[in-house]
């Protein structure tokens, strides 16, 4: 199937090095989690990449589609139209993606521990939510699994929350940061 990631919503999708790496890496049939997928153009990226892989991995978007204080006034919020833009985008992957419509802490209490492969998290941005998010899901991620975020270390509540809860036990690349959980760190080695 082509990339048609490309026509959907506003140009921040900084990562999709990151995501071919872990359709990659992972075994097929592994579970992986978006946290804050916008209108979809990361999700159609990753969801492209596992129909072409073969793999039949499982991918769940969590969001509220409700934006937040730095897109209140993008067209999509004012209009309440974003959940349904992002339905219409991921269409074409005929029921890959699996939308969850909440926010990213209630979701994760419906998600048991340690059964991710890969979790990235790219919601709130602030250090309060960012905190809660990281706190929320690294338990449900996988020993040798990924968790990963985005804007990283460009946003200050992002990169205080990160260097916080991982140290300097994080790689950064891609305005990404992303960690590896014990025993294994051979995730790296794909990343370019």
């Amino acid at each position: 199937m082509d990339h048609y990631y490309q026509n959907i919503g506003e140009d921040w999708f900084s990562y999709p090095e990151l995501y071919s790496a872990a359709v990659q890496y992972f075994q097929p049939k592994s579970n992986f989690y978006e946290i804050g997928s916008w209108k979809g153009r990361s999700s159609v990226y990753m969801g492209v990449e596992i129909i072409n892989s073969g793999k039949e991995h499982s991918f769940t978007c969590v969001d509220t589609w409700a934006g937040c204080d730095f897109t209140k006034d993008l067209k999509s919020i004012k209009e309440k139209t974003l959940y349904d833009e992002f339905l219409t985008n991921i269409e074409p992957l005929n029921g890959l993606i699996i939308p969850v419509k909440s926010t990213s802490l209630e979701a994760a209490k419906l998600v048991a521990d340690e059964s991710l492969d890969f979790c990235f998290i790219d919601a709130s941005h602030d250090y309060d939510n960012v905190i809660a998010d990281i706190n929320a899901w690294f338990p449900k991620v996988k020993q040798g699994g990924v968790i990963a975020g985005h804007d990283y270390p460009d946003w200050e509540g992002v990169k205080k929350a990160v260097n916080e809860f991982f140290g300097n036990n994080i790689v950064s690349k891609y305005s990404c940061w992303i960690y590896q959980i014990a025993p294994k760190n051979d995730f790296y080695n794909l990343l370019k």
